[in-house]
């Protein structure tokens, strides 16, 4: 994960991008992104902080911000993808009610493992998940 802005700097010239001042304020916008969100809503809480960025710009820019770990996708729903800013918090996955669209993050370090020992036995080497358990939460089972 690229950390500091020069670091930053350097992986864009390695992909043969330019960095631009476009592409540093939608990255100072991610950053103070409290928590999960999706394109949309990124690009309205941009336009409140004062920054002129359109939908475009940021879906062209998200698979370079993916690649250099300035962004993780956190999960998806049958209508979005959702993200955060990947320095936000350490890794976890998602429990999310698919009637009322309510995300609860959890760590489990025993899924972790799992997940970790089946790569191993298949033969990959576990780079990134997306772990997301989708159902029901309480209240909306009432």
């Amino acid at each position: 994960m690229v950390k500091h802005q020069k670091e930053f700097e350097g992986f864009i010239r390695g992909k043969g991008c330019r960095l631009t001042g476009e592409r540093l304020k939608l990255i100072a916008g991610i950053k103070r992104q409290p928590g999960h969100f999706n394109v949309d809503s990124l690009v309205t809480c941009l336009k409140k902080q004062g920054l002129k960025v359109s939908r475009d710009t940021v879906y062209r820019n998200l698979p370079i911000l993916l690649e250099a770990g300035v962004v993780a996708q956190s999960f998806r729903t049958s209508r979005d993808t959702y993200y955060e800013c990947a320095r936000s918090k350490a890794h976890h996955d998602h429990l999310i009610c698919r009637a009322c669209n309510r995300v609860a993050e959890f760590k489990d370090v025993t899924i972790e493992r799992a997940q970790q020992q089946v790569a191993e036995k298949n033969g990959f080497k576990l780079e990134y998940h997306c772990h997301q358990l989708v159902g029901l939460c309480k209240k909306c089972r009432k």
